[in-house]
């Protein structure tokens, strides 16, 4: 009986310990979401709204909604977001389908990115995907532009 008193007891420390890691690693994590501001957006009409835009070094998101404003029904487009970093450089494309799209409606839009370093959005309302060929850097262009830095 007193073993089994003693395999409880670690169990509700292993859980508890589970927990305060879990909230302590949630919680720190959160904090490092930084405000995105430098977003284009290069759209007039249908308007275009972020609410949020938050970035870490490896991932980020951004929400906001898009309302047709145009007067007119628009089916089989797509919300279009390109992301680059402080350089302008492309790091790539994610996208939204919109297929109907009634007068005055109002979609909500929340888009999850794996880029690293993002500091520029770009959105666009498109009828197609455009994806922008990301520039090829050989490790040898890599260790001239190091060199050439430090």
């Amino acid at each position: 009986m007193l073993k089994l008193k003693n395999y409880f007891i670690f169990l509700i420390l292993f859980i508890c310990i589970f927990l305060y890691v879990g909230f302590c690693t949630s919680f720190l994590i959160k904090e490092n979401y930084i405000d995105i501001s430098n977003y284009t957006i290069n759209v007039d009409s249908p308007i275009i709204c972020v609410e949020e835009s938050k970035a870490t070094y490896s991932k980020g998101y951004i929400k906001g909604f898009v309302m047709n404003d145009t007067g007119e029904h628009i089916k089989d487009k797509y919300l279009q977001f390109d992301f680059y970093n402080k350089n302008g450089t492309y790091l790539g494309t994610k996208a939204q389908e919109i297929k109907f799209f009634n007068v005055g409606e109002k979609i909500k839009f929340d888009i999850k990115y794996e880029f690293r370093n993002t500091n520029i959005i770009k959105i666009s309302f498109v009828d197609k995907i455009n994806e922008i060929e990301p520039k090829k850097t050989t490790i040898w262009e890599m260790i001239k532009v190091d060199s050439i830095t430090n």
